[in-house]
């Protein structure tokens, strides 16, 4: 399969340098665009001290990271890079680099990159190598070939070592499609294995192996009617739990050959997963109403996704409605999620979800918004002894319920150099467990928040001024726990705007209540941290936009800023804990160009 996608990139590689040579001058390759470079480079340094705790985190860190942009003749050549002396503490790599030129619909990419083809192929996971992107006309092509994982070997002084061993790991992809009038097709196919020799030593009590992983997928997305659609999209995969056991020309699941079998290595540890998601949708003159499906088989993974949840099947409907010349927005999403697929399981979930969101603009000074959501879990407990038993004392019913309200109001007022506003957030949350439907709800358990807030802009002396009180209140069976405080906060702008100056600070005191069989304990704790920030951004020579004798500045305008923050926490005493302050500085600078 790689010799098969290294003649494909070679061969588009050929075609596309033939056709630019054959119709393209050299005037409109671009030469006369000369050279540009955009971009910026930020470095920064925080220390760090505590007293009455341990230290959480090193009291000495610096990052250096940038985004800079070549512009070479037309082409754009955009890099960028991350370093730190914190990537020591990290199994998988965190200082790295990335390269991503392109001109007009061709795009590479080399380095450490991430590159998306579908939702349970390649999903968005690092990898270090290349790959291609490519769009001429309808044609979309995407490749991709890594390393996906570097080895991290075991320790054998050091237990947590286990938790991040890992085999090197190495993968490729391809997707190819075709999008025109708004419908699309598409297929994808991606590959990984684990590299067995990466590891020199892995104890006898180590649950890890190396894993192989073909995935394919089927893409659909097609217009029915003038205001129908549908998009449907297909995903099986082959997992390889372990590449050294003993090799199989058959599928280990359904002992028949497999078409998957061609792209791996089969043996008796080697599953087959299948996904599918898919949509119907109508849409409305003032309206719109989609219709999903989507199921994942239990134990459903791709060795280019980070976390797939599988095990699931979920179908859910979704309606939208503007009203008054869009001063009115409603919309609702009503589903119920099932898992258990296989009847493997000795308990089944259901989830049923349903909310309502409004929103209502009534003029320039008010708006409203509103919501209410219902989430119900049923779980169904089975006998573990005999599951075609029946007695009903036997068997557990168990019922989670929640229900959220939440509701906002805003209002606005002033004009060019005044302005304020007021806003009220509330949040009611209440969530019940109950081992009949019938049952009283015993076991309720609820959650208040409440936020007020003021804001003051005066725009002759650019400043401005917050103020807030925030409240929040829990209980629940033999607990309770609230907290409130108000915060504050003031920024200005000084010497022709190009200083910037905040101070911010929030004081909270939290009371919580027990109740244990009858004897009632409370504590209450305070805590006060407060914020100074400091920016300067002194005005540069503006560099000319506009080009020179048909070429661009080799730089565009150049700007630079020196900026600090000093945090200052102290947590006051409580009954099992003393008090403790941390103090975090931070300077940064960055240049831009």
């Amino acid at each position: 399969m790689k010799r098969y996608i290294h003649y494909c990139l070679t061969l588009m590689a050929l075609l596309l340098g033939a056709r630019q040579v054959q119709s393209q001058a050299l005037d409109q390759l671009g030469v006369k665009k000369g050279v540009a470079m955009s971009g910026s480079v930020n470095s920064s340094v925080t220390a760090y001290s505590a007293s009455g705790i341990e230290s959480r985190r090193d009291p000495l860190a610096w990052y250096l990271n940038g985004n800079i942009n070549i512009n070479l003749f037309g082409y754009d050549m955009p890099f960028s890079f991350n370093y730190s002396n914190q990537g020591r503490n990290y199994s998988q790599p965190f200082n790295q680099f990335r390269f991503a030129p392109a001109y007009k619909w061709a795009r590479a990419y080399f380095g450490t990159t991430s590159m998306n083809f579908s939702s349970y192929t390649l999903a968005g996971h690092l990898f270090d190598g290349a790959g291609v992107e490519l769009s001429p006309g309808k044609w979309r092509v995407s490749a991709m070939y890594g390393r996906l994982l570097k080895a991290v070997p075991f320790d054998a002084a050091a237990p947590e070592s286990y938790a991040r061993a890992a085999y090197e790991r190495n993968g490729y992809g391809l997707k190819m499609g075709y999008e025109a009038d708004g419908n699309a097709y598409g297929v994808t196919i991606f590959h990984a294995k684990d590299k067995a020799s990466s590891l020199p030593y892995i104890p006898d009590d180590a649950n890890l192996t190396p894993r192989e992983n073909v995935a394919v997928a089927f893409s659909l997305r097609q217009s029915v009617a003038r205001r129908v659609f549908v998009d449907v999209e297909y995903s099986i995969s082959a997992i390889n739990r372990d590449t050294r056991s003993e090799l199989t020309k058959f599928d280990s699941t359904r002992g028949t050959s497999n078409f998957l079998g061609n792209f791996l290595s089969p043996t008796s540890s080697t599953r087959y997963f299948d996904a599918i998601q898919a949509g119907l949708g109508y849409t409305g003159s003032f309206y719109t109403v989609q219709l999903r499906y989507e199921r994942v088989a239990p134990d459903y993974v791709t060795l280019g996704a980070y976390n797939v949840v599988n095990d699931m099947r979920n179908i859910t409907v979704a309606p939208t409605v503007q009203l008054f010349n869009g001063k009115l927005n409603l919309s609702a999403n009503a589903g119920m999620q099932v898992n258990n697929l296989d009847h493997s399981k000795n308990s089944d979930t259901r989830h049923w979800v349903a909310n309502i969101t409004a929103g209502v603009v009534v003029n320039d000074h008010w708006a409203f918004n509103g919501g209410y959501s219902n989430f119900s879990n049923y779980t169904r407990i089975r006998p573990m002894v005999d599951p075609y038993f029946t007695d009903p004392l036997d068997t557990l019913n168990f019922y989670q319920v929640n229900n959220t309200y939440n509701a906002a109001i805003m209002y606005r007022t002033g004009n060019k150099e005044r302005q304020q506003s007021i806003s009220l957030n509330t949040s009611y949350q209440y969530a019940s467990d109950k081992s009949n439907a019938e049952d009283a709800v015993a076991n309720l358990s609820r959650f208040f928040t409440s936020n007020l807030s003021y804001a003051y802009n005066l725009q002759p002396k650019s400043l401005s001024m917050t103020g807030s009180v925030n409240y929040y209140r829990n209980t629940a069976p033999g607990l309770s726990t609230s907290f409130m405080g108000p915060g504050v906060g003031v920024n200005r702008q000084y010497l022709d705007k190009t200083l910037r100056a905040g101070l911010n600070a929030n004081y909270n005191i939290t009371r919580a209540t027990t109740d244990n069989a009858g004897v009632r304990t409370s504590t209450t704790s305070s805590l006060f941290n407060t914020a100074l920030n400091l920016n300067y951004s002194p005005k540069g020579k503006q560099a000319e936009s506009a080009p020179v004798d048909g070429k661009k500045r080799f730089f565009g305008r150049q700007s630079h800023n020196i900026g600090g923050t000093v945090m200052w926490l102290l947590h006051g005493a409580a009954a099992n804990q003393r008090g403790y302050n941390e103090l975090t500085t931070t300077v940064n600078y960055t240049y831009s160009f």
